[in-house]
Parts: structure tokens; C-alpha cells; sequence
């Protein structure tokens, strides 16, 4: 082989070297532009008893605790330690939106419903317009 043609040799395989170096490159950039407009689906996460502000307004004290389940639905926590007390807890996990946690608990003296303690708690039209909020329509 002459010198001339190891010199060729060589700058074709340089050249082919630095193709291959830009093309990966670029395809890294590509690749990195597409991953930032692509996101992956993440479920909803819903937990807990929802309690609306109408239900808690429907509780009354002196109410047995039978009608109290009637209203607000099976508590979420009870506990052999505080048999007199019933916590609603509700968390609502939305991707790109803040989560949601509220919390209801009833208190009871015997069998009757003593009172009621709740974060500030939607209306159940207010709530049911929060589910569409924030959504991608297509």
C-alpha cells in the first residue's frame, strides 16, 4: 500500500469516525426533545370517604350512629382505643395538580352523636367541577 493510499485510508475512516460521532449527537438531542414533550399517564389516586359539605350539614347531634353511617357512608379509621370517635379521611392525587386531603371526624357520648369537626369541605357540585379541572382534552 502507498503512502499516499494510508493517507486516504485513514482520513475516510476519520471522516466516517466524526459522521458517526455528530450523528449520535444529534440523535441524543432528538431523542431529548421528543422525552420532553412525551409524558408518561399517571393515575388518578383516590382515597378515603369523600364527605361534602352537604352531608356534614345533614349530621345532627343526638343522631344515632346508624343514621350517622347512613350519611356519611362506613368511617375510613376506627379504633378500639377511641370507640367514640369515627374519622372520614379523604385524599385526592391528581397528576399536575396539588393534592387534595380533607378530613371529617364525628365524635360520639354513647351511642348519640356528640359533634363534628371537618376541614372546610366543597360542595358537591363544587367537587364534582374540580374533577374536570386541569385535564387535557384529546
Amino acid at each position: 500500500m502507498s503512502d499516499l493510499q494510508r493517507r486516504s485510508t485513514r482520513l475516510t475512516l476519520l471522516l466516517a469516525a466524526t459522521a458517526g460521532l455528530v450523528a449520535c449527537g444529534s440523535l441524543n438531542s432528538a431523542s431529548n426533545s421528543i422525552a420532553g414533550v412525551v409524558t408518561p399517564y399517571k393515575m388518578d389516586i383516590v382515597q378515603g370517604n369523600f364527605v361534602s359539605k352537604e352531608q356534614a350539614a345533614a349530621v345532627q347531634p343526638g343522631m344515632s350512629r346508624t343514621q350517622v353511617r347512613d350519611i356519611l357512608g362506613t368511617p375510613l379509621l376506627t379504633s378500639i382505643f377511641h370507640a367514640d370517635r369515627w374519622d372520614y379521611v379523604f385524599t385526592f392525587k391528581r397528576q399536575g395538580l396539588e393534592p387534595q386531603a380533607r378530613k371529617v371526624t364525628v365524635f360520639f357520648k354513647g351511642d348519640a352523636l356528640e359533634r363534628i369537626e371537618a376541614d372546610a369541605l366543597p360542595t358537591e357540585a363544587e367537587f364534582v367541577a374540580s374533577l374536570g379541572s386541569g385535564r387535557k382534552s384529546g
